[in-house]
């Protein structure tokens, strides 16, 4: 997951713009479904052992929740959990930015942004895709609870539910 070179912004080309012009009038449907499915989650995974939510948008703005990650102390666990049940996880930011090989010119250190470094072991994106179906959702969240039921000592005596990271809108 090491970055070894700066990106750039380029221009679609004609077969890209072609597919996202079919695309782009399903695309409110679909934020729909997600934040649907984001409030499935999160009503459901309330308070289950030290499982932190993303916080809600304030005010107008809302989310399209094209991941939905939560934040755990157990992260590398809770995954082999899950993946032993069947359910696909993923880790989208193992490797804080300011550590990418792409940025060593900038001198940072490991320490400098410690809430990212945090936040980069603890994070873990559960399954979120507009067909996701409740059924599957209600799986994901059972066999969360089940590594937590099975777990006593990770529980967390705070029940905390909402992420110290706010999510972007």
């Amino acid at each position: 997951y090491d970055h070894i070179e700066l990106g750039c912004n380029s221009r679609l080309d004609t077969l890209q713009a072609a597919v996202l012009n079919v695309k782009l009038p399903r695309l409110e449907g679909w934020n729909i479904a997600r934040r649907k499915h984001a409030d499935q989650y999160r009503q459901t995974l309330q308070g289950v052992g030290d499982v932190h939510l993303p916080v809600l948008c304030p005010g107008d703005a809302s989310h399209v929740y094209h991941l939905f990650m939560i934040e755990t102390e157990h992260r590398d666990a809770l995954q082999r959990h899950l993946g032993a049940a069947g359910v696909q996880t993923g880790i989208h930011y193992p490797v804080p930015i300011h550590l990418q090989p792409a940025y060593v010119d900038l001198g940072y250190r490991r320490g400098v942004f410690p809430v990212a470094e945090m936040l980069a072991s603890r994070i873990l994106s559960l399954p979120m895709f507009p067909e996701l179906r409740s059924e599957e959702i209600e799986y994901v969240v059972s066999s969360i609870r089940q590594f937590f039921g099975k777990r006593k000592d990770l529980n967390s005596d705070e029940g905390c539910s909402q992420s110290r990271l706010a999510v972007e809108a």
